[in-house]
């Protein structure tokens, strides 16, 4: 049994429902799964720079979703040597980025009972330059693809503290005198506070 269908999340179960039970529970299901991908972020971004509790709290409550994205991105980029890992991760947190645009939709946009599928329709309307009033109609099977795949991309993101542990291992072995260096800056050496050396980024190798 999939984390979905623990969660009632069933699509046996939602064709059931009345249709407007079945919208509100569809893009509750949606709002809350973004909740979790968004606290998997914070806690990712957390890994990578050695913030825990209040301090992490403190710094994340203050990013906007696309910007704890973007700090991200750079992070892995600057921190895991991995180059494959590196990789993977960013393009976890492009998907990721991906769903915070459908979350505006969701969570800004009014909806209601689909009359042309089993799911929702949203009344969204755009006007950047021209009044455009577009489709956006999700069945149950689009909802519960797409909630399954925020779940994925939250799992893996919070896998990010193995690779961390790891990264900094190798890096303590890496320097004869690591047991004066540990502790400073983001557990990645002193010297990154004294200015002495700073580590490569990954594509300079």
């Amino acid at each position: 049994m999939s984390e979905l269908q623990l969660a009632g999340l069933s699509k046996i179960a939602l064709v059931k429902a009345d249709p407007d039970t079945r919208a509100f529970t569809l893009v509750g299901a949606f709002m809350g799964y973004f909740a979790l991908l968004e606290a998997g972020i914070d806690i990712a971004l957390g890994e990578v720079l050695e913030l825990h509790g209040a301090s992490r709290a403190i710094v994340t409550r203050n990013m906007a979703f696309d910007d704890k994205i973007k700090t991200f991105r750079s992070l892995v980029d600057l921190f895991l040597s991995d180059r494959g890992e590196a990789k993977r991760f960013d393009e976890l947190a492009r998907r990721a980025r991906s769903y915070g645009e459908k979350r505006n939709v969701v969570a800004h946009t009014p909806f209601r009972a689909s009359p042309k599928s089993d799911g929702v329709e949203f009344l969204a309307i755009s006007a950047t330059s021209t009044l455009k009033f577009p489709d956006v109609d999700w069945s149950i099977d689009e909802f519960l693809r797409q909630i399954d795949d925020i779940n994925t991309i939250d799992n893996a993101l919070r896998s990010i503290k193995s690779k961390m542990s790891l990264e900094r291992i190798a890096r303590a072995l890496a320097r004869p005198d690591s047991s004066k260096k540990l502790g400073g800056l983001f557990g990645l050496g002193a010297e990154l506070l004294s200015g002495e050396a700073k580590p490569d980024p990954i594509g300079s190798a």
